[in-house]
């Protein structure tokens, strides 16, 4: 089940546009974490004890802000503020931001799905696995038939991991999302690779646009 919430964060992830600050008091039971993105948005999510809030930048919503306060009150959201900068926060009950997160892990597990049915595109794909904190991926594929375009495919889980560790108060120093693609039959890592190489491309063609 894919939800638009979930669809909208998981958009954000390609720009890979995350500048972070953290910062945490450890004489106190709360915790916040403050993520900028380049373009003075913040993501911004901050958990106590009874509560989490979460801020998406105007450049994160893409102009569907009534949709996505829409999808975000039918998921427990219980305060929506559309703030004058074009930005959204949210705040939800920690049980309501546990139901997003296992939204979007239902939205990942939709996503393998439908690239494990894709034998046009990935032949050789033969299972998707990934951890429970969503910074490691690994495809299990026939090493016969992978090759071609089919290793692009990381992209994609690495937008996802990144997400869920982002809206999870992870700092984006700290994101990092590894995808190996094993060979099903000998267990042999035939390509790995990390969320990183993503950022330093994306980089690299700013550099040459410039």
């Amino acid at each position: 089940m894919k939800k638009k919430i979930v669809a909208i964060m998981l958009s954000a992830a390609l720009a890979m546009s995350f500048t972070a600050c953290g910062n945490s008091d450890t004489s106190k039971a709360d915790t916040k974490k403050e993520e900028t993105s380049k373009d003075g948005g913040t993501l911004k999510a901050e958990k106590n004890i009874l509560s989490v809030e979460v801020t998406l930048p105007a450049s994160m919503i893409n102009g569907d802000s009534t949709t996505l306060t829409d999808e975000a009150k039918a998921a427990g959201v219980k305060e929506i503020t559309q703030n004058d900068d074009g930005s959204i926060t949210m705040k939800m009950t920690k049980s309501a931001h546990k139901k997003l997160l296992n939204s979007i892990k239902e939205s990942v597990d939709q996503s393998n799905d439908e690239m494990l049915s894709d034998k046009e595109n990935y032949p050789s794909f033969d299972s998707i696995t990934y951890n429970d904190d969503l910074t490691e991926f690994t495809v299990n594929v026939d090493s016969s038939l992978y090759g071609g375009m089919q290793g692009f495919a990381a992209l994609a889980f690495y937008m996802e991991g990144n997400i869920y560790q982002a809206l999870n108060a992870v700092p984006e120093d700290q994101l990092k999302t590894v995808v190996n693609f094993v060979s099903k039959d000998s267990g042999e890592v035939i390509e790995s690779g990390d969320s990183s190489s993503m950022a330093n491309s994306q980089s690299d063609s700013e550099t040459i646009a410039q």
